[in-house]
């Protein structure tokens, strides 16, 4: 769920945590071997299940990766953006935008795509390259464009129909 509050309300972490979750941010940019990749980011405070695999150059909000779950066997391919926090009204308004971003078991996400505050992207799901995922994403369903919309579900149970000969 998202919600809007003033700029930096609740922000209670420290200069230092800041600093030292940038710092963590290079590593888990470039490191050759994915589990180091995954490494990084859980030390940065982003909640992470098991045989996660995050692509080179993703940017997980370093702002408050405590909002940000990624679920088992999820997909983060290259140069992706995840982040729970948006500041395109604090400059006019003075409020920023947060919301839990969680992205459920098994799901796909494209290159380059990015994933805003307070979506959740469905088991199974799968965002094609390039999108911009704005609102919650159902189950076993591929979206794609900006902003992100429904192209069609999937059934992964069902097998594929063998032509007749």
């Amino acid at each position: 769920m998202k919600q809007v509050v003033d700029y930096a309300q609740g922000m209670t972490v420290s200069k230092f945590t800041r600093f030292w979750r940038n710092c963590i941010q290079v590593p888990a940019w470039f490191m050759p071997w994915k589990r180091l990749r995954t490494f990084f980011h859980r030390l940065k405070g982003v909640h992470i299940g098991r045989k996660v695999e995050i692509g080179y150059m993703v940017l997980i909000d370093n702002r408050r990766p405590e909002l940000i779950t990624i679920e088992d066997y999820v997909t983060i391919t290259t140069m992706c953006v995840v982040i729970a926090h948006d500041l395109s009204r604090h400059f006019n308004e003075g409020k920023e935008i947060i919301g839990e971003v969680r992205i459920k078991r098994g799901a796909f996400i494209g290159m380059n795509s990015s994933i805003m505050p307070g979506v959740t992207i469905g088991e199974g799901a799968v965002v094609a390259a390039g999108s911009v995922v704005t609102h919650d994403v159902e189950p076993y369903t591929i979206v794609g464009g900006v902003p992100a919309k429904k192209i069609r579900d999937y059934h992964p149970a069902r097998s594929a129909p063998t032509p007749d000969r």
